[in-house]
């Protein structure tokens, strides 16, 4: 695994400000959703990358709401909403 310190408790990766690193730890069901909705944004998030483990980066967060916010996964750059960056939960490290 990794060498980077990772802190201790596991946010969201909408809490993230711009330039924050972090580590993928969980995806989480919303508490209240279409349950088959759900599990499509999940799985497509995974698709992208944001899977257990990989080191993401915000890169831009939107002048009105915070949206769209622009993260780094590996060597791609997505564009996620507030709703679907609250679904990944990630443990905060030293920025590289």
């Amino acid at each position: 695994m990794s060498s980077l310190p990772v802190s201790p408790s596991p946010i969201t990766l909408n809490h993230l400000r711009v330039g924050d690193a972090a580590i993928v730890t969980d995806l989480f069901q919303p508490a209240q959703s279409n349950l088959i909705q759900a599990t499509d944004i999940i799985r497509r998030l995974k698709e992208l990358g944001f899977i257990h483990g990989e080191k993401i980066k915000i890169l831009h967060k939107g002048y009105f709401g915070g949206e769209p916010i622009a993260v780094r996964v590996g060597e791609s750059t997505f564009a996620l909403r507030n709703f679907e960056a609250a679904l990944i939960g990630v443990s905060k490290t030293e920025a590289a």
